[in-house]
């Protein structure tokens, strides 16, 4: 009798630890962030220039009111932050003024720079913003000046790309500077045949879910993208058509459930530096 209420403390114990575990590795994937780094080197830039980028928020909080958050941006040190798109979940209104005051704070210390996604997509949110300070692109570009070199950013607020979309139509390229496009999903071969130098964009959550040596699990409906072909493969890091760049953050919220699995929330740091 005794040696079976000992098995079963046993078993009980094993499972309770189990759950305690699996707990944890859900916590620490879901809700503590990382900083991914990335250099790029260009003859047009002199110096070094530093970009921060966050995406795909989805009203989630890092720290009281995202000081945790604030704090791993103010350790990079950034010259501006760029945003792409999704920083709450359409029709969430706490979400959405956990963005505004985020990005508000943000302003007060950096020049800011945002796009829409598809969740975020509205003209009050866009009001709120540029009250708070932050410069809200809709297909507009603006020359940034940092030390002795000048890149022109343009942001676009598309949530999906037809046959017929071209750059061309709305922006004339200055070759003289070096170019980034902020989107907030990807469409790196027009990108780079327009003749981006580089694209920063979000979206995909990095999978979401990452398994290993397969990459993300699941992006706009296509399981294990990555082992794909086609513009559906870059989902999270650093892409090279010739000379041209394309950076996809795995961002920093969870949708359509908060799970995160070897793809914890992460900030990027991008450094821009001469050759």
């Amino acid at each position: 009798m005794k040696n079976k209420k000992k098995k079963k403390r046993r078993v009980f114990f094993r499972f309770f630890l189990l759950i305690l575990v699996l707990f944890g590795v859900w916590y620490a994937g879901t809700f503590t962030l990382k900083t991914t780094e990335v250099t790029i080197t260009s003859p047009q830039i002199e110096g070094e220039i530093t970009i921060v980028q966050i995406s795909d928020l989805h009203g989630f909080t890092f720290g009281r009111e995202n000081r945790n958050l604030i704090d791993r941006i103010q350790e990079a040190d950034p010259d501006f932050v760029v945003v792409t798109g999704d920083m709450y979940t359409a029709g969430d209104e706490e979400g959405q003024n956990t963005a505004v005051k985020l990005l508000g704070r943000l302003a007060e210390l950096y020049p800011v720079y945002s796009v829409h996604g598809e969740h975020d997509n509205d003209r009050d949110y866009e009001a709120r913003l540029t009250e708070a300070g932050v410069d809200v692109l809709d297909y507009e570009w603006r020359d940034i000046a940092v030390g002795n070199t000048t890149v022109r950013l343009y942001g676009i607020t598309n949530v999906y790309y037809t046959d017929t979309f071209d750059l061309t139509n709305a922006f004339t390229l200055d070759q003289s500077v070096y170019n980034i496009l902020l989107a907030h999903i990807t469409n790196f071969e027009d990108f780079a045949d327009f003749g981006m130098d580089l694209s920063i964009c979000g979206d995909t959550h990095g999978g979401q879910v990452r398994l290993p040596y397969l990459g993300g699990l699941i992006n706009q409906g296509i399981w294990l993208p990555e082992q794909k072909e086609g513009e559906e493969k870059y989902v999270k890091g650093l892409y090279s058509m010739g000379d041209k760049k394309l950076f996809v953050s795995s961002g920093l919220g969870s949708y359509p459930i908060p799970v995160r699995f070897l793809n914890r929330p992460e900030i990027a740091v991008i450094h821009l530096k001469g050759q």
